[in-house]
């Protein structure tokens, strides 16, 4: 167990000391001894528990750190990292930037993200803020340079309901079409989106050479994103994205006529000028203009179409004529099936009836066979025979 000393001064202070695991002596001073002695034993107790910190590490603020946590980040992709780096700037760093990390309270914390969200934030984006604070505050911790995370716990404003923050809007198989056409000599990105179910960025990225023509496959292996203006290819969002989607016969006869001539290396689908597809040009010069022209705003809500419905509508498409949610899991890219299910499971209801009398007729066709090879007769109305 560690120890500490209190001594009286000749100032008349009293002066509290104790060496931490770093062997350097550590020492305040108090107008009253019962101050030290609960300062001393404080930090003795902390040593004997593990949570002992240096002082002197929790001084660096938290805007210093944030660069430090924001560099420990190698493992996202450049739109996250783009992500974070504006919640750092607008949300974090106003409030926070000058406060050092040993000085950040919980209670400060709180009233921190409840003036967010009263001043107008979304509560999903009060929440991004506080999942950067709170995860620069556990770097630190599992740094040793504070004991513990003050964001922890902290009472965050409520999501909306499912129903409420869900802008899903499925195409049936004309709309597609109907799109595709509005869409002009982009059609055929509007066509792979829909019928392959890829996310932008991976429809972006494909070159000449993702494309199988004998096994009519995709291959993704890459996404596309831009970042402060510039482009930037990645890995695909998670480790289940990079994968082979199966193309329609017809589809693939199209995208194979976008190669003839043209190198591997080059990008399958490009804007206007030979260039990659840019998500924003893309939507401002294609997308939207072909949903005003097709009608297909929401008359409900009056919100467009996004680029992202059209993955949305393959599912519930594949659904709709029967693939299997096992299936469609990997050909979306979702890293397991209860994401897939989670996501798009409201569409399967209407076919539990037809599931379950399927099942019920094997079991009326497996008591039958049953009975019969038991040397037993069935009684007429189809009820089990009396014992």
């Amino acid at each position: 167990m560690a120890s500490y000393s209190v001594a009286k001064r000749p100032n008349g202070q009293w002066r509290a000391r104790y060496r931490g695991p770093d062997h350097k002596e550590r020492s305040r001073h108090f107008d009253r001894k019962v101050d030290a002695e609960r300062w001393a034993r404080t930090e003795v107790a902390r040593l004997d528990r593990g949570e002992w910190t240096s002082p002197e590490l929790g001084r660096l603020t938290v805007g210093e750190y944030s660069q430090e946590w924001l560099r420990s980040k190698v493992r996202i992709r450049p739109s996250t990292r783009l992500m974070y780096d504006v919640v750092l700037r607008n949300q974090v760093l106003p409030t926070w930037e000058s406060v050092r990390l040993d000085a950040v309270r919980h209670e400060d914390v709180g009233a921190w993200i409840a003036k967010l969200h009263g001043n107008g934030l979304s509560a999903a984006r009060t929440r991004h803020a506080w999942v950067v604070l709170s995860q620069i505050l556990e770097l630190a911790v599992r740094s040793h340079r504070i004991p513990n995370n003050q964001a922890k716990g902290v009472e965050l404003p409520a999501l909306p309901s499912k129903s409420e923050r869900d802008k899903t809007r499925f195409l049936d198989e004309r709309e597609v079409w109907a799109l595709a056409e509005a869409a002009g000599d982009f059609s055929l990105s509007v066509l792979v989106l829909a019928w392959c179910g890829l996310r932008f960025g991976e429809l972006a990225a494909l070159r000449c050479s993702s494309l199988n023509v004998t096994n009519r496959e995709l291959r993704v292996s890459a996404t596309l994103s831009e970042s402060n203006g510039k482009l930037v290819e990645g890995p695909p969002k998670t480790e289940t994205s990079n994968r082979t989607v199966p193309v329609p016969a017809w589809l693939c006869d199209e995208l194979a006529a976008r190669t003839e001539g043209r190198e591997p290396t080059d990008h399958l689908l490009t804007s206007p000028n030979g260039g990659p597809l840019r998500s924003g040009n893309w939507r401002y010069r294609v997308f939207d203009p072909a949903v005003k022209k097709t009608g297909l705003a929401s008359q409900q809500r009056g919100d467009m179409l996004r680029p992202h419905d059209l993955r949305h509508t393959c599912a519930s498409l594949h659904i709709k004529h029967g693939t299997p949610p096992k299936v469609l899991s990997t050909m979306l890219g979702h890293a397991s099936v209860a994401i897939t299910l989670d996501r798009y499971g409201h569409l399967y209801p209407g076919e539990v009836h037809m599931f379950v009398d399927r099942l019920g007729e094997v079991a009326l066709a497996a008591r039958a066979d049953y009975l019969r090879t038991a040397g037993r007769s069935e009684a007429p109305d189809g009820a089990p025979d009396q014992p």
